[in-house]
């Protein structure tokens, strides 16, 4: 009879001792799931990457140049800058992670009569835009690129040139597709 009396506890020990590593387990699977759910929210939040601006912040017809040089556009009316990889004050978005990328800018001739500019990626012309129509006439252009973390993709307008703006007719706007 002892024996059983014997055997009864230590089934009734080992019983709650396993009852106490299954919650401990439990709760440790529990923290670990916590935790990822809070990496993933995290890496989510830094691949929301869209922006759209345009030329300048006015209602009247504008002008912007000519230059002496291919100048870098500096679209300053931001519209939308989630991710904040877009620059106003330089006119460059830099890539904040690796992926996919969509871009599209339009440009309105300007006084000047003949628009010519270029989407770059790190100094290599990559799309460009033409028109030669007197003023108010635009042109537009789009394209996918692949891009790396740190990669800087702008317009720029050809020498001698002036581009127009008015109530946000030349815009410069791109977002990630999906991060690699």
């Amino acid at each position: 009879m002892r024996s059983f009396l014997f055997l009864g506890t230590l089934l009734v020990c080992g019983l709650v001792g396993a009852q106490e590593t299954i919650e401990s387990q439990l709760q440790q699977v529990l923290a670990r799931l916590d935790k990822l759910e809070r990496e993933n929210e995290e890496r989510v939040a830094r691949t929301q990457v869209a922006f759209s601006a345009a030329l300048v912040n006015s209602t009247t017809w504008t002008d912007v140049g000519p230059f002496n040089r291919y100048k870098t556009l500096e679209f300053k009316r931001v519209i939308t800058n989630i991710g904040n990889a877009y620059n106003p004050d330089t006119g460059i978005f830099t890539a904040p992670v690796k992926g996919l990328y969509y871009f599209r800018f339009t440009g309105v001739v300007g006084s000047s009569g003949l628009l010519n500019a270029g989407l770059k990626r790190n100094g290599v012309n990559i799309i460009a835009i033409h028109h030669k129509a007197g003023t108010q006439a635009s042109a537009t252009n789009g394209v996918t690129l692949e891009l790396e973390q740190g990669d800087r993709i702008y317009v720029q307008i050809w020498e001698n040139l002036t581009i127009a703006d008015q109530s946000q007719l030349s815009t410069f706007s791109g977002f990630l597709v999906f991060p690699l």
